[in-house]
């Protein structure tokens, strides 16, 4: 059974460019002797090539930072660069809810306190313990957010800032389906060719996510982006 197993997984391999196992499952087909080879992880310089490549092709879909922003947040604009350009997707996206919160408190901030030299930084703690659905609906009432925007915002807090900053990944990959996955039972050594619901799934749900992310990231970016300019030409 062991060379059956062996000769099945040895077949499966050549036709798939991802192999999930269970770590149990794993460390049981171990002890049976059947030998697993150890892919060595990208060496530094391989990594940083790879992550090179896919910047230039990246960098002029992103958006232009805008000009006249606070060191603050154009701070956060080229953190969210470099998460991007370094293949950090999900850390993208969860720095661009924070360029979107952080921003909102700041203008309403600002617009409450008279404009930048009347500022008093004791009012700032207030914003700084601040939820976000709060923050929305204090800038709504400063009249920096009219009611389209403000449903925008809350429709993005539940659909991807609350998901992202949680890390409900079920939630992130409720949609990804795997098709034509080839099961292998390695009691009974038959393969079967399944769907599988990344939701239902949690091993699935952890190869997915990053598909996921490079899916939304430069979506979410842009609307930051979108969030920001929107606010500035509101403080003008």
């Amino acid at each position: 059974m062991r060379n059956d197993i062996e000769k099945i997984m040895e077949e499966l391999a050549k036709s798939s460019g991802r192999i999930i196992l269970n770590p149990e499952t794993l460390e049981k087909l171990k002890r049976q002797g059947i030998p697993f080879a150890v892919v060595p992880s990208p060496t530094i310089d391989e990594m940083f090539e790879q992550r090179r490549i896919k910047a230039k092709e990246t960098a002029p879909r992103l958006p232009s930072l805008p000009e006249g922003l606070p060191p603050s947040i154009q701070a956060l604009y080229q953190e969210i660069r470099e998460c991007i350009f370094f293949g950090l997707n999900g850390a993208a996206i969860t720095m661009s809810s924070i360029l979107i919160e952080y921003s909102i408190k700041y203008v309403t901030y600002i617009r409450e306190s008279g404009g930048h030299g009347s500022a008093n930084p004791d009012e700032w703690d207030e914003f700084e313990e601040m939820e976000f659905s709060p923050a929305i609906n204090r800038a709504r009432k400063a009249a920096l957010l009219d009611s389209e925007m403000a449903k925008r915002l809350h429709s993005f807090r539940t659909t991807i800032r609350n998901p992202y900053n949680h890390y409900n990944i079920k939630k992130i990959t409720k949609n990804i389906v795997a098709r034509k996955v080839k099961q292998l039972n390695v009691n009974s050594g038959q393969v079967e060719e399944v769907d599988i619901e990344a939701e239902k799934n949690p091993m699935i749900q952890t190869q997915a996510k990053p598909f996921m992310d490079e899916h939304h990231v430069l979506s979410v970016f842009h609307f930051a982006d979108e969030v920001v300019k929107y606010l500035l030409l509101k403080m003008k």
